[in-house]
């Protein structure tokens, strides 16, 4: 236990002394810092400036029209109801145009009869809109002049066309919809942290294979003491970065919630169970893959290799977070019922399935059962083929004839 522990400190330490990892926790929770602050930021310094100008027209921009049919078209209920800008009349074409040349107007409009107007402007961009919310004005003053000449008030029919519908929903199990984000933050970190932690622990094994530091290690104490405090202090140095950067979002929210004024509380108000059930099978699902990427470094003479020998596992952990992904759409899918189940995927699968889903606590216990026990085997396979593998040099030794010697030597 004592060289476990002087393992695990050793690899632990290399990690928080690495400057790569203290610089990019500390880019990372400082862009996060900033983000979150953006809204009081700007309530203090721009909110005074917006407050003066609040009668002033939203968009800045002015418009010019002529009315040629003023006795069919009310220009006093166009100018009310037009909310693009400022709506200035015009009494002839020339004026309109010199307008709408030099600048002063953003367009024209120049009404023909109720139903038709011509649009004025300089030039035709492609993303040109100008047009579309005079177009909306327009329409409605026509709507409200028809109505008004059949005697009938536009209040009345407005709140008839356009009758407001309540709906309250009762949901009975899990609200998938709102959990979604956060869920998918989630997992998006965890699959992050073991990618990267992955090739870190792969590179840090062959890497003291290729120096022959495994040689005189494996001599000093077991291959069990060395993955394992390995594996975990990888384990340690990810979460807790994965951890700062969840606390440091956290609190930056909580000190600026105010001026969000709740508007990111369905991210940051994640149930305890759900916290729970990340923990566990994050954790338990981090180890489990790590011990897979450190047993593949050690099957490796060069760091060059790394990659070679380590892409088998990516694209299976790859296809795990898509399968999760997909399955947060449909938590019910026999896809994801399955995947809970099975090791390589169930860190991920079973957690959306918590999260999002209606899930029993027998299937949670047994997912976990399965994972935990999966991992501990995995992690004694691991001490094996890293010992195996302190005897192995020159081209990358394939999985499948390791699991050859380990069966002819009868160590498994």
């Amino acid at each position: 236990m004592r060289n476990l522990w002087i393992v695990l400190k050793f690899e632990v330490l290399n990690f928080y002394k690495n400057k790569s990892f203290i610089i990019a926790s500390a880019i990372i929770c400082g862009l996060l810092i900033i983000g979150m602050s953006i809204p009081t930021i700007q309530n203090a310094f721009f909110s005074s400036s917006e407050d003066a100008s609040g009668d002033e027209d939203q968009t800045g921009q002015s418009f010019g029209f002529i009315n040629s049919v003023e006795e069919e078209v009310d220009s006093e209920t166009l100018e009310t109801i037009f909310t693009g800008g400022e709506l200035q009349a015009f009494d002839d074409r020339e004026a309109l145009d010199t307008a709408v040349q030099d600048g002063d107007i953003a367009a024209g409009f120049i009404i023909v009869s109720p139903t038709e107007y011509q649009h004025v402007i300089q030039n035709n961009e492609m993303t040109g809109s100008t047009h579309f919310m005079f177009e909306e004005a327009f329409r409605e003053t026509y709507r409200i002049t028809g109505f008004e000449s059949l005697g009938i008030e536009y209040e009345t029919v407005q709140e008839l066309v356009h009758a407001p519908i309540q709906r309250d929903t009762v949901v009975l199990g899990t609200d998938s919809a709102a959990n979604y984000l956060y869920t998918y933050i989630l997992v998006f970190g965890l699959y992050f942290v073991i990618i990267v932690y992955g090739q870190l622990v792969a590179t840090s094994v062959a890497s003291e294979k290729s120096n022959r530091a495994m040689e005189v290690l494996v001599t000093s104490t077991s291959t069990e003491n060395l993955i394992f405090g390995k594996v975990f202090g990888g384990a340690i140095a990810g979460a807790s970065q994965l951890a700062l950067i969840i606390a440091t979002a956290m609190i930056a929210y909580r000190a600026n919630s105010s001026a969000w004024d709740g508007g990111l509380d369905f991210i940051f108000d994640i149930p305890l169970r759900v916290l729970g059930s990340f923990a566990a099978f994050g954790i338990l699902g981090y180890l489990f893959f790590l011990f897979l990427f450190g047993a593949l470094g050690a099957l490796v003479s060069r760091t060059e290799d790394v990659s070679t020998s380590v892409t088998p596992i990516t694209i299976i952990f790859v296809a795990v977070f898509a399968v999760s992904v997909m399955g947060m759409q449909n938590t019910e899918g026999m896809l994801l019922r399955v995947a809970s189940f099975i090791p390589f995927s169930s860190f991920m699968a079973m957690f959306v399935r918590v999260s999002m889903g209606s899930v029993t606590n027998v299937e949670v216990a047994l997912s976990l059962g399965i994972l935990l026990a999966t991992t501990l085997v995995t992690g004694w396979l691991a001490s094996k083929i890293y010992r195996m593998g302190t005897l192995m040099y020159g081209n990358p030794v394939k999985i499948t004839k390791v699991f050859k010697m380990l069966f002819r030597s009868n160590e498994v």
